[in-house]
């Protein structure tokens, strides 16, 4: 579970008001203090998160999000926080208590969440519900806060969201049940069963996978979508060899028989396609990233964009992780001098990098993105949709990097019925 990339795990968005409860059920689901609670309205400020498995879910994060009647001095920038929450997550978590009426605010959320085709759970908080029960047995009455009375009280919850369980949240004799209803449902936009080499690889099948070793590699390891090829490729009982740029050659002449495919990072994708024989296909880590996560066909169409560039063009170039810059840092440094040496000069060129993605878009000529291994594929999904919807054309690293080579054609060529598609 430790192991599991962020951009892999299902990721659920726990929200409500104020002292509804939120940073008391993630602790206690997590059975860890992940969240500070307070009766302090406002305790929760920027979202918090935390790994941890859920069965069947599997692997997830799950964000503790400020209240969403936040009235403080930062109430407004917090709430943008918990909006762009929303758009990144593949299950939500609504928080209400029995011992509160449901507000304007709660149903705006709920209505968010739903327009953005987020699957709600509804938790109902069991606001002391013990002393309730002592009182409802001493003077004979039903327990108030069963949950079908509440939500039967409250039309229009029941439209919005799954009502899938209540407690009191501040006992953690529910907890497995909870976790067991919580893993019961079914998020929005995971890769599921969808594998970065989905039709590609095949039992006894060899793969060269060219990992180049500069200065911007990890000390002591491989990128994430390095090792993720590695995996999908041994998990397909294909062989999986790996090794440098110059010793690719030697590689493909020792075997007896050719490779089913070269695979490589895309910044030596000039080189690999002169020491690749034409006979075998290849692609890179960055354009199986793509498809994987995204729509590889807007991707693609994006690079027509590139032929329109000229002095004064704005370009921005964004990563989906956050690392510290290198002196040939791909994103910030050798894409602006490749695209110098292919005679786009004078761009104006931003940088955006983790979760900072601009609403507006529509101000770019160009949107160039990473290969997004760090992301969900909803969030990529949600990039890639607001650039076609604002009219910006966008690529990712490795279809820029090929187009400006000429081998686009070559590198997308293993899936050019997907894209026709």
């Amino acid at each position: 579970m430790e192991q599991t990339p962020k951009g892999n795990r299902v990721h659920i968005g726990f929200f409500g008001r104020c002292n509804a409860g939120k940073s008391t059920l993630i602790n206690m689901l997590t059975d860890q203090p992940v969240s500070l609670v307070s009766e302090v309205a406002g305790t929760t400020t920027d979202p918090v998160s935390k790994s941890m498995e859920i069965l069947p879910l599997g692997p997830v994060v799950i964000t503790d999000t400020a209240g969403i009647d936040d009235t403080t001095e930062l109430g407004t920038l917090r709430m943008e926080k918990t909006e762009e929450v929303v758009k990144k997550i593949n299950l939500a978590v609504y928080v209400l208590r029995t011992d509160e009426e449901p507000t304007a605010d709660d149903m705006h959320w709920l209505g968010l969440l739903k327009q953005n085709n987020v699957p709600i759970a509804l938790f109902i908080n069991e606001i002391n519900a013990e002393i309730d029960q002592e009182n409802d047995k001493e003077n004979n009455i039903e327990n108030k806060t069963d949950v079908s009375t509440y939500v039967e009280t409250h039309k229009g919850l029941s439209e919005l969201a799954t009502v899938i369980g209540s407690a009191d949240f501040t006992s953690k004799a529910k907890r497995l049940e909870l976790l067991d209803l919580l893993g019961g449902l079914t998020p929005l936009d995971v890769e599921g069963d969808q594998t970065l080499l989905q039709g590609l690889v095949e039992e006894g099948d060899t793969i060269i996978l060219v990992c180049p070793i500069d200065s911007a590699a990890p000390k002591g390891r491989l990128i994430l979508p390095q090792v993720q090829t590695i995996r999908e490729i041994l998990d397909y009982k294909g062989l999986a060899l790996v090794c440098q740029t110059e010793e690719l050659p030697a590689m493909i002449n020792s075997l007896k028989y050719p490779p089913k495919m070269v695979i490589c990072d895309s910044q030596a994708f000039d080189r690999v396609d002169e020491l690749t024989p034409d006979t075998i296909p290849l692609t890179s880590f960055s354009i199986l990233m793509a498809r994987f996560k995204g729509k590889l066909q807007d991707l693609v169409a994006g690079v027509e964009a590139i032929k329109n560039l000229k002095a004064g063009s704005k370009v921005l170039i964004s990563e989906g992780c956050t690392h510290r810059r290198q002196c040939d840092d791909i994103g910030t440094v050798k894409i602006p001098n490749l695209l110098k040496k292919q005679g786009h000069t004078d761009l104006q060129l931003e940088f955006t990098s983790g979760g900072a993605f601009p609403k507006d878009v529509s101000q770019y000529d160009l949107i160039i993105h990473c290969g997004a291994c760090m992301l969900t594929r909803r969030e990529v999904l949600r990039r890639i949709e607001c650039a076609v919807v604002q009219g910006t054309p966008i690529v990712n690293y490795g279809v820029l990097i090929a187009a400006l080579h000429g081998i686009l054609e070559r590198a997308i060529s293993p899936f050019i019925d997907e894209i026709k598609g």
